[in-house]
């Protein structure tokens, strides 16, 4: 006898927002997607110099359970401020920009932090078009 299947009915209708379903709030989103934001380029970085857990415990100053939670993408155990001063102590230069908040109140609005490695050669300041825009080397 063949079975008679119901129709797929979904059982749950998503907002096309994994953390916002979840019930995560604005506020920790944002914290969640700037965190991640900062340690993809990060990882990239370790990745790139093939830095293992104990010669990168020694590069960021840190113990090497943290290294190895960083590396195995762990990072909210870390602070926004710590991840800084991971990206600095690699010599990534970060650019922070702020401005006026989106229309719409979406995670995915929400303006990414870009770390990249400095040129070898000394860049002058720019100066910002917009006198919101702040650009700098962390420093932290």
């Amino acid at each position: 006898m063949p079975s008679e299947k119901k129709a797929n009915k979904p059982s749950h209708i998503t907002t096309g927002n994994v953390l916002e379903d979840l019930g995560f709030s604005a506020e920790e989103i944002r914290e969640i997607v700037l965190k991640h934001d900062l340690w993809v380029p990060i990882r990239a970085e370790i990745e790139g110099r093939k830095l293992t857990q104990t010669r990168l415990a020694k590069e960021l100053q840190i113990h090497q359970p943290d290294a190895s939670l960083l590396l195995r993408g762990q990072i909210e155990r870390f602070s926004v401020t710590r991840l800084l001063q991971f990206a600095d102590r690699l010599g990534l230069v970060i650019t922070l920009s702020v401005g006026p908040k989106p229309e719409t109140k979406t995670a995915r609005n929400t303006p990414r932090v870009q770390a990249r490695r400095p040129s070898r050669r000394r860049e002058q300041p720019k100066r910002a078009a917009n006198p919101r825009q702040i650009q700098s080397r962390a420093s932290v």
